[in-house]
């Protein structure tokens, strides 16, 4: 396993003390074949032959006699202190590990005489790390590499899941929904193959703290915090209390009595006309009018008012053209005024930034005069 060339090999060598050792290195140069190996009619063409992996030998020329040659007296061993006798073995040792590292399935032996060997385990033997219920098991293949079997006693464990192996894979059914698990911190397992805190009010413990069936979490009415179903804190849904106006709702059997729940919000009114909302920053629960120039995403039976369809608010409850759409007359317009080009435009008092945006085509102070 050590290519070198002939003045290489003779400097190691005469330092080893082995000089009358003939040299089997590549040397391109025409020589004795007898004591080369090297056929002198391939003078400049030997290619050095690859690494075998033996401490033992060295390599001369690729295809040649000399290609690999045992050599005694070379240094071999983990750490190159033990040395190679001229039948190509490891010798000197008194323990297995001045071979070399072993392997569950190629391990190292130092025999009576002192020489390493190494012999592949047998085809089939267990290595002692494995990884555990993976329906697999990791075995020698005899040649002193490893190899992977189906193992169906090595069964995976998964929380809510009766499991099983077949042909080396698992295989998983959902246990039924009230079998105790822990897995994440759960109690109950919810029929599907998952770990949860609760299915029913009798998971969560004590009166007064339920079980939300849609969440499978465990809620209190008074912890000052939104869980559950509640629509808000503390309130809504199918335990706590009613919310009152100005609270957030998904239905109206969320808010109290006398209110309609409108936008998200608990509120005043069903607030459900065009351009109508409760959800204001500035009136949260009371139904008002958008302001003029906003949009109304839903009201009525599935109805809108948007920017996208040309439409507008305008300010008083009705839905219009929005601004830049075409118009017949100013009752066409959110903004009460069309222009000359049959165009809605802005009305005396709007925002502006230049006169071409405005019914009077004159824009002081960036309002419309």
């Amino acid at each position: 396993m050590r290519p070198t060339n002939r003045t290489t090999w003779m400097l190691l060598l005469g330092f080893l003390g082995l000089a009358g050792l003939q040299n089997p290195g590549c040397s391109n140069e025409v020589d004795n074949l007898a004591r080369t190996g090297e056929d002198p009619a391939l003078k400049g063409q030997c290619t050095p032959a690859a690494d075998d992996g033996d401490p033992c030998t060295l390599e001369g020329c690729e295809g040649q006699p000399n290609a690999h040659v045992v050599m005694a007296g070379l240094p071999c061993g983990l750490n190159n202190d033990l040395i190679c006798t001229a039948t190509g073995d490891c010798g000197g040792c008194t323990t297995p590990d001045q071979c070399g590292v072993s392997t569950p399935c190629l391990p190292w032996a130092c025999d009576l005489d002192k020489i390493c060997r190494q012999t592949p385990s047998p085809n089939g033997q267990k290595l002692p790390t494995q990884i555990p219920n993976d329906c697999k098991e990791i075995q020698c293949d005899g040649q002193g590499g490893e190899k992977v079997v189906s193992d169906d006693n090595d069964v995976p464990f998964i929380d809510c899941q009766f499991t099983s192996c077949m042909n080396g894979s698992p295989v998983s059914t959902p246990a039924p929904q009230g079998t105790a698990c822990t897995t994440g911190g759960g109690n109950s397992c919810d029929g599907e193959g998952t770990c949860v805190e609760c299915n029913t009010n009798a998971d969560c413990g004590p009166m007064g703290i339920f079980c939300d069936p849609k969440s499978n979490t465990c809620f209190r009415c008074d912890d000052s915090i939104r869980n559950g179903d509640e629509s808000d804190i503390d309130c809504g849904g199918d335990r706590c209390p009613a919310c009152i106006q100005g609270q957030k709702c998904n239905v109206i059997q969320d808010c109290g009595s006398n209110l309609f729940c409108a936008d998200g919000i608990c509120c005043n009114s069903a607030c459900d006309a065009a351009c109508e909302a409760c959800d204001l920053p500035t009136s949260v629960g009371t139904c008002e009018f958008i302001p003029k120039y906003g949009e109304d995403d839903n009201y009525g039976n599935g109805m809108s008012c948007l920017g996208a369809n040309s439409l507008a608010c305008t300010g008083l409850g009705g839905c219009k053209g929005a601004l830049g759409a075409q118009c017949t007359g100013p009752t066409d317009c959110a903004s009460a005024k069309c222009s000359a080009g049959k165009v809605c435009v802005k009305n005396t008092g709007d925002p502006c930034t230049q006169a071409s945006e405005c019914f009077s085509n004159s824009c002081t102070n960036n309002v419309c005069d």
